[in-house]
């Protein structure tokens, strides 16, 4: 029996694009009801998106409904209470017409950054993102540039967490699937990752800095600014 060999370093990086390099929508549909309060006794009513009693969100966390009939359901209920008609690209267009600081993830664009500057290979992998903003809006954002490759698998008819999809974006970046660090926020998205061999990590809804320090450290990367130097008080 030949000797059991480990996989050797990771060697590129794959990141989904929403809830991970862009804030989640838990957060953005929040921060549009600042500015649009006919939207706030929907969200009241709801305890806000994701939470516990979302139960649209519950049921989508069930796998009893996809993302996008969430999205769409919630986009139809959000532009009704403000006298529009919404489908989700409508909405996605209101929440990125906030401030970009609110929605692009800095953090993420350093791990980005750093990633290339490293000779390392960059990937995205989304489901959703060329239906929820359009072509045009993604051929716009400097920030997508940085990537080698995108695999929009919405365009391809086969979504996360479906292997094919992550065979997909493995032979696009050219690596063996235990040589990816892929960061996703959808827990069935990141199991589907492992059972291929990626090397997954979930980024919470809340906080995306765990993740991104294990990312880092897979890759062996700096660690971010505001961990260095860092310590131990206990």
């Amino acid at each position: 029996m030949p000797p059991v060999t480990e996989p050797g370093p990771p060697r590129g990086l794959l990141l989904d694009i929403g809830g991970v390099v862009h804030a989640t929508g838990i957060d953005l549909v929040g921060r549009l009801a600042e500015a649009e309060p006919a939207m706030r006794p929907v969200l009241e009513r709801i305890g806000g998106v994701g939470s516990e009693r979302d139960e649209l969100w519950q049921q989508m966390l069930r796998r009893q409904l996809t993302e996008r009939e969430y999205w769409a359901r919630r986009a139809a209920e959000l532009g009704s209470a403000v006298g529009e008609s919404w489908d989700t690209r409508a909405m996605m267009h209101r929440m990125y017409e906030l401030p970009r600081q609110d929605w692009l993830r800095t953090e993420m664009v350093d791990l980005m950054t750093d990633t290339r500057a490293a000779g390392l290979r960059l990937g995205a992998l989304t489901n959703d993102m060329t239906d929820f903003h359009g072509a045009d809006w993604v051929a716009r954002q400097e920030h997508l540039k940085l990537f080698d490759v995108i695999i929009d698998a919405g365009l391809l008819g086969v979504l996360k967490p479906d292997p094919r999809a992550f065979g997909l974006a493995a032979g696009e970046l050219g690596l063996a699937p235990e040589q990816i660090v892929f960061l996703d926020d959808m827990p069935w998205n990141v199991e589907g990752a492992r059972q291929v061999g990626l090397r997954a990590v979930r980024v919470p809804w809340d906080d995306p800095g765990q993740a991104i320090d294990t990312a880092r450290e897979l890759l062996g990367l700096p660690a971010r600014a505001g961990r260095l130097g860092s310590v131990n008080d206990s």
